[in-house]
């Protein structure tokens, strides 16, 4: 490299490197982090975008290493292609605002000027917009839920901008924390909404007394009378597993108890006796798969159908679910008739949709709301 070539690239490093401190202050990057952001982002080595960088035709970059090495993402000049040149990059950036949003508009230009959207996976106009727009979602969502922790519309939209973010936000860093003076928007948006607003409610109250029933929490001793349920041929007919043995039971229990974020399943004991199961199973912060399974000396009695009731009662209750749905092979009348005497409704009937058991079979979708169970269960 010439003498004259490289004194400009020098003096662009430094230049880059004074504004990127001016802009961030100095904070230290572990080695994790340092990890991280060569997993994520380029060093620039060009240069011609040195140069750019340090006359403020291109954003800043987003990091720089404990070595002074800047680090841009990936992405780093298709911006300004997109625009037709950094000249026109500006005004390409800011049109993305409505006419009244202008001001917005020239503010985020500033921080994506200063690489300041390191946050994002990718810093497009697009993208920062709509974390803005799903921030605020957030924000209203958790207005309202604090008026009324069941709202159901409250939380479905909760849900729905915090699974935005997720697919926007980067991965933080301490460095991250650091310079920004506090948790990072993934942490407060992302992690922290999900922990406190969007994962099941802790410790149910059990265990549940029915009018003729015992529910609770599965017990290793609960092994024989659960293995003489499920080691059956007429227990795992419609079933997606076959009939399990011992080991292969042992094997389910044990990464069930590791599963209770994610789900609540309870045997039913009658007498001293356990008789079947019942589960509840999560699928996001609103809603939950339902199913059971009891032995065979004992159905036509009832007992699936109180020891069902009780767990929706608790999924609408404690859980402040807004829809429980159940899902069965369609030759299992026995339970499409429980759906029925729940008050589910039949929601859908998939013809050939499921490989079980080395056919394709049918299987049906039976439904309750919140609000219907309320109603089913006014009386």
């Amino acid at each position: 490299m010439a003498v004259a070539t490289l004194a400009r690239v020098t003096s662009s490093l430094e230049t880059v490197r004074e504004r990127f401190l001016a802009v961030n202050g100095p904070h230290p990057m572990s080695e994790d982090d340092e990890r991280l952001v060569r997993a994520r982002f380029d060093p620039v080595t060009d240069p011609v975008l040195l140069g750019e960088m340090a006359e403020g035709r291109l954003p800043l970059p987003a990091y720089l290493l404990p070595d002074g090495t800047p680090m841009v993402p990936k992405d780093h000049r298709d911006p300004a292609g997109w625009a037709g040149g950094t000249d026109r990059l500006h005004d390409w950036f800011v049109q993305h605002w409505e006419p009244g949003e202008q001001a917005t508009a020239e503010r985020e230009w500033e921080t994506y000027l200063n690489g300041r959207h390191a946050c994002l996976n990718s810093a497009t106009p697009v993208n920062i917009r709509r974390a803005t727009q799903l921030t605020d979602q957030v924000r209203t969502a958790l207005d309202r839920l604090a008026d009324d922790p069941r709202d159901a519309v409250a939380r479905g939209s909760l849900q729905e901008a915090v699974d935005g973010l997720d697919r926007l936000l980067a991965p933080t860093t301490d460095y991250d924390r650091s310079r920004f003076g506090g948790p990072s928007a993934r942490d407060r948006l992302v992690t922290d909404v999900r922990r406190d607003h969007l994962l099941p409610a802790a410790d149910p109250p059990l265990p549940i007394r029915t009018e003729r029933l015992l529910l609770r929490r599965r017990q290793p001793a609960d092994t024989d009378a659960l293995h003489d349920m499920y080691g059956r041929d007429d227990v795992a007919e419609h079933l997606l597993t076959p009939p399990l043995s011992r080991l292969e039971l042992e094997e389910r229990l044990r990464r069930l108890s590791e599963d209770t974020e994610d789900a609540v399943g309870l045997v039913a004991e009658l007498e001293g006796r356990v008789i079947g199961e019942v589960v509840l199973m999560f699928r996001g912060p609103t809603q939950a798969e339902t199913g059971w399974t009891f032995h065979p000396d004992v159905t036509g009695r009832g007992y699936a159908t109180e020891a069902s009731r009780a767990l929706l009662d608790l999924g609408f209750g404690h859980y402040a679910l807004h829809r429980i749905y159940a899902e069965l092979d369609a030759r299992n009348t026995a339970s499409a008739r429980l759906c029925e005497r729940l008050g589910m409704r039949q929601e859908a009937h998939r013809l050939a949709d499921y490989w079980s058991k080395g056919e394709w079979t049918d299987s049906l979708q039976y439904a309750v709301l919140a609000s219907e169970w309320a109603d089913l269960t006014a009386h």
